[in-house]
């Protein structure tokens, strides 16, 4: 029997991937030249395609000669678009499986939504295969980030105008002002031009660097500073298919890490921890037998964040897996130091050794159980704030069962505020009002949000009804049977009953003499907040000099609030504007003209000073606001 080729049968074999049709015309990403990097399905629908047409020499050979014997291949680089509609159509009239091949990614000057409108007019259907652009391939093999921790978080792709003009708002010179990540195509022959625009916006000694025939053999890299890219690319030659890279990202010098591995940066089951510190990490994959252990395994490999705990016997051909002996230790050792447990194995077994461990919704972990044949991952312990639900629902993902979810919002698909709150890294002041607030939504009351830094906003649907308030008055004024204070300032909030969540928003500069005590520090940091009117429990963290390390007052500070740290060297609190109130003690001792003012805005990434420089005896604190992090 003939071997089918293998773009027949991947897709049929597995019936969660989209089936390859006759009757359809598949437009194509086919990447910037290297064939290895197109899709997986771009890739399958080429070999098995009957037609193929495609975009001249943008699109490598290499790649069209996958194509299966016998496809009929036509270069469309000298075709109107009616006659490469018409091909197209032809295709699908012979009941042929149609291919178009487009460089790079379709979406970005692909010119394909004219072909789709024409053949839709026809009734003929049309699916799109994404592909990977030039601008993320030059990326790649340079080995740069276009978004970068503490630099530009904005990437902006552009072209001069030319036959296809360009909206005057969106002009270059614009576009500069902006000083971010830019990605320039279809442009480098009016690179003089180019570097024009840019001068207007961003400083002369910018990197940019052109990348030409990214992915092809004759790839090329040409590296320099707005000042001297124009005669660079002049020398090389290089006229066409070419992009212009331009931003401080091209650097690589990182100005701040990033916080998703940060050990001091909350989020989802992983708690902030100072260096050296052991708190709650991650979440406990949990088995007791070798059916269990495989499941277990799969689940753990397909959680990030997860430690595999597995009997002793059953550890061994799992290199990841902690071997275990007694059960009982492990699953408490784990409940106390673990954000989540995830265990397969009865639920009987789980719910005997959960009593003398609970302490309360907003300290104790999420638990989920799950069968072991992964048909059910039933939300045990902690379902909102301690993200029960949400892990139960990973796990029957990865399992391919069904999430087993009892609380009474999530039954009846409505809000749940608790939970809302643990996604959005609010901290609850008052969690009585949880349970008042949550009841008024399950019995459709009026309830109002004051959230003026959008912390909570934008995870609550138009759908929920939830009254958006402009101002405190206006909760006392409204007929309302409950609101929600989404703020890191301090007040009288009821009535009506108020659920009061705190956002992470404030970050603490601290400068201090030395040997100065924890209690003298905390007294400082308290008499501000308490001055300002500022919540303790919207503290993100501390802010201060490298040099403060190892100042004992403060560190037995940080511990004993739960509070992380961000040190900064000199330098760095000596580069970029001057602070509000510069001392020149601290120049004397610490070489830079302040320290807690200036580690308080770098730390908030922000420019601004809530709080300015208050000095309480050995102690000088600042306050500097952080921005939503949704």
């Amino acid at each position: 029997m003939e071997e089918q080729p293998e773009c027949d049968r991947f897709p049929k074999e597995d019936p969660k991937l989209k089936p390859i049709e006759k009757g359809i015309v598949y437009f194509i990403g086919a990447g910037p030249g290297d064939p290895e990097l197109i899709t997986v399905r771009g890739a399958n629908i080429i070999k098995a395609a009957d037609l193929i047409v495609y975009a001249g020499s943008l699109v490598p050979e290499t790649l069209l000669a996958q194509a299966k014997e016998g496809a009929r291949i036509h270069d469309s680089s000298s075709l109107s678009l009616e006659e490469t509609h018409a091909l197209l159509t032809e295709g699908v009239g012979k009941d042929l499986m149609v291919a178009r091949v487009h460089t790079g990614d379709p979406a970005l000057y692909g010119a394909i939504q004219e072909q789709i409108q024409l053949l839709q007019k026809e009734g003929i259907p049309c699916d799109v295969v994404p592909g990977v652009t030039s601008a993320f391939a030059a990326a790649a093999a340079l080995g740069r980030q276009f978004t970068q921790p503490g630099g530009s978080q904005t990437l902006i792709f552009t072209r001069l105008a030319g036959r296809t003009p360009v909206p005057e708002s969106e002009n270059l010179a614009g576009l500069a002002q902006h000083r971010s990540t830019l990605v320039i195509y279809l442009s480098v022959t009016r690179i003089r031009e180019v570097v024009a625009e840019l001068e207007q916006g961003y400083p002369a000694d910018t990197p940019v660097v052109v990348a030409y025939r990214v992915g092809w053999p004759e790839e090329r890299f040409i590296h320099g500073k707005l000042a001297d890219i124009a005669q660079r690319v002049e020398e090389s030659g290089i006229k066409r298919q070419a992009l212009i890279l331009v931003g401080e990202a091209l650097r690589g010098d990182l100005k701040a890490r990033s916080k998703l591995y940060d050990p001091t940066f909350d989020h989802g089951f992983r708690t902030s921890q100072q260096e050296g510190e052991a708190g709650p990490q991650g979440v406990a994959v949990m088995a007791l037998t070798p059916g269990g252990s495989k499941l277990a395994t799969n689940i753990a490999a397909n959680i990030e964040g997860t430690s595999l705990y597995l009997p002793k016997k059953e550890s061994s051909g799992f290199a990841a897996a902690h071997g275990f002996t007694d059960f009982k230790t492990t699953f408490v050792n784990c409940f106390k130091k673990h954000k989540g447990l995830v265990c397969v194995m009865a639920t009987g077994i789980v719910v005997r050794l959960l009593p003398a461990l609970l302490e309360g919704k907003e300290s104790d972990p999420a638990v989920v159980v799950v069968d072991e044949m992964g048909r059910n991952a039933i939300s045990l312990v902690s379902g909102h704030l301690g993200g029960a639900n949400r892990l139960a629902r990973e796990v029957a993902a990865v399992t391919g069962g069904q999430p087993v979810i009892t609380t009474a919002t999530d039954v009846q698909g409505k809000l749940s505020f608790d939970e809302l709150a643990e996604r959005a890294g609010l901290v609850i002041e008052n969690l009585d009002r949880v349970k008042t607030l949550n009841m008024a939504v399950l019995e459709e009351r009026q309830i109002g949000l004051f959230d003026p830094g959008r912390w909570l906003q934008p995870l609550v649907p138009d759908s929920a009804g939830i009254k958006v308030l402009k101002g405190l008055e206006e909760a006392r004024v409204a007929k309302l049977s409950g609101w929600i204070y989404v703020d890191d300032m301090l007040g009288s909030f009821e009535p009506p009953p108020c659920l009061v969540l705190r956002p992470k928003s404030l970050v603490v500069g601290v400068g201090c003499n030395r040997g100065t005590t924890a209690t003298e520090i905390g007294a400082a940091v308290d008499r501000v907040f308490r001055d300002q009117g500022l919540s303790l429990l919207a503290v993100r963290n501390v802010a201060t000099a490298e040099l403060k390390k190892d100042e004992d007052g403060l560190n037995e500070l940080l511990g004993q609030r739960g509070w992380t740290s961000a040190y900064y060297s000199a330098d760095e609190l000596q580069a970029g504007d001057s602070m509000p109130t510069p001392s020149e003690v601290v120049r004397k001792h610490v070489g830079v003209e302040s320290v807690c003012e200036k580690a308080a805005v770098l730390s908030a990434e922000t420019k601004e000073l809530l709080v300015a420089k208050k000095v309480l005896g050995n102690v000088t604190v600042a306050v500097a606001r952080v921005g939503s992090i949704l």
